[in-house]
């Protein structure tokens, strides 16, 4: 693949969330987790798992607990300081539960050999301490389980599918874990809902000159 075409495949991909009542193959979806498995990742340690569901009434479940976490944090008092984007996120949180399929992203966790001397020595050693919070802050395990799901969205719209990140369902990280029987060893990064899309939203992105620093 040329950069030409690589440039095209990004800079079409667009975030979907409506699709057609379509049923998605599970060759696809097989092979859009077997390509996001070769994303790069921490120590090459490939901790993750991807559980893909197609069942209605699982899908609705887990929407449910999500659309309930949501609720419940908008009743709080807290929340009237932002009640018009917190209402609008409620109208936004489970929209997936008519995706005609979800893949959840899970990982387990990392320690390097960095990792292990910094936590064994950050109780005498404000210097140890600093910089495990630094790692702290972002997770290897956290990065590789994201590196995937980018490759897994690219894949989708190459497949011609139409798929939207979601870190919502994080509201419900423990009801969605029990509702898919995930081991203790594997914490839920984001749900992939993906299908055949009905719709074609605008992508706007800052200029590079924008985001970009050279620093000489």
């Amino acid at each position: 693949m040329d950069i030409e075409a690589l440039e095209k495949l990004i800079k079409e991909r667009r975030s979907i969330r409506r699709w057609k009542e379509k049923e998605v193959p599970d060759e696809l979806l097989k092979k859009a987790v077997e390509l996001a498995a070769w994303a790069p990742n921490g120590g090459n340690y490939q901790g993750w798992r991807f559980i893909v569901v197609k069942n209605r009434e699982t899908i609705g479940k887990m929407a449910n607990a999500v659309q309930s976490a949501a609720d419940r944090v908008a009743s709080w008092p807290e929340a009237k300081s932002w009640e018009e984007d917190v209402k609008r996120y409620q109208r936004n949180t489970s929209f997936f539960r008519d995706a005609p399929a979800c893949i959840g992203v899970f990982i387990s966790e990392y320690r390097s050999v960095m990792d292990k001397v910094l936590t064994a020595r950050e109780a005498v050693d404000p210097v140890a301490n600093r910089i495990m919070g630094f790692r702290r802050t972002a997770p290897t395990a956290i990065q590789s389980a994201s590196a995937a799901a980018a490759t897994m969205l690219l894949a989708f719209h190459q497949m011609g599918l139409g798929a939207v990140w979601l870190a919502s369902p994080l509201m419900a990280k423990k009801e969605i874990e029990e509702i898919l029987n995930v081991p203790a060893e594997m914490g839920l990064v984001c749900l992939i809902a993906v299908g055949y899309p009905d719709e074609s939203p605008r992508k706007e992105r800052k200029p590079v000159e924008q985001v970009l620093e050279f620093f000489c």
